[in-house]
Parts: structure tokens; C-alpha cells; sequence
């Protein structure tokens, strides 16, 4: 069976004197790792198996020390698993093809649905 992965990347913004430690500390949280360094950006790659561990990665990202910002840039989910374990019926919006613009944000589908 094929794993689908979810996979964003994440702009972080430091000063270059604190670039290293900020390397060792976001090799140590799981499921990213630093792809570019130029100036006082780094980006990094959130590469998680479901939603859950991505937040997670991106709440550990957040936490950094010595950051000025932290940014997701790019974010894709396959969020067909988290859609098979809502309980009961697929709502029907999410069975439909509508615009984005015409779409509300709850913040969570399990949450809302």
C-alpha cells in the first residue's frame, strides 16, 4: 500500500550568528530538515505521514529560539485518511466541486463536521 505524505516548507527568518545552533536544534525535531540556507533565511521540510505530526513539526518550529519569524510558505496535505475517520457522513461540501472563494475555514473538519 502506497503512503501518501504531507509535505510543506517553512521560511525561517534568524540572524547568521545563530544559524548553527538553529540547524542542530531543527535536525533534532522530527520529520524536518534544512534544505537552503542563504542570508538569514533557512528553509526547512516538514515531511510527515499525517496532519498531526506535520502541526506538531511546525508548533516545534515555532518555538525556536533566536527566530524573527517563522512562515509555512508551501503546505500540501493528502487528507483523504482524515476524511475516511470523520465520524458519519462525508458532509456535502467537501463532496462537491465548488469555488474556493465560497469555502469557510473552521479550522478543523472533525471539529466543525
Amino acid at each position: 500500500e502506497r503512503k501518501m505524505m504531507n509535505i510543506s516548507s517553512v521560511l525561517i527568518i534568524a540572524k547568521e550568528a545563530h544559524h548553527k545552533a538553529l540547524r542542530e536544534d531543527i535536525a533534532k525535531i522530527e520529520h524536518c530538515s534544512v534544505e537552503l540556507v542563504e542570508g538569514e533565511k533557512l528553509i526547512v521540510l516538514i515531511e510527515s505521514e499525517n496532519l498531526d505530526d506535520e502541526l506538531k513539526a511546525y508548533k516545534a518550529l515555532e518555538a525556536l529560539k533566536n527566530t524573527s519569524a517563522v512562515s509555512m510558505v508551501f503546505s500540501y496535505q493528502d487528507l483523504d485518511e482524515d476524511i475516511k475517520n470523520i465520524k458519519g457522513e462525508v458532509p456535502k461540501s467537501l463532496q462537491e466541486n465548488i469555488k474556493a472563494e465560497n469555502i469557510k475555514y473552521h479550522a478543523s473538519i472533525v471539529d466543525e463536521y
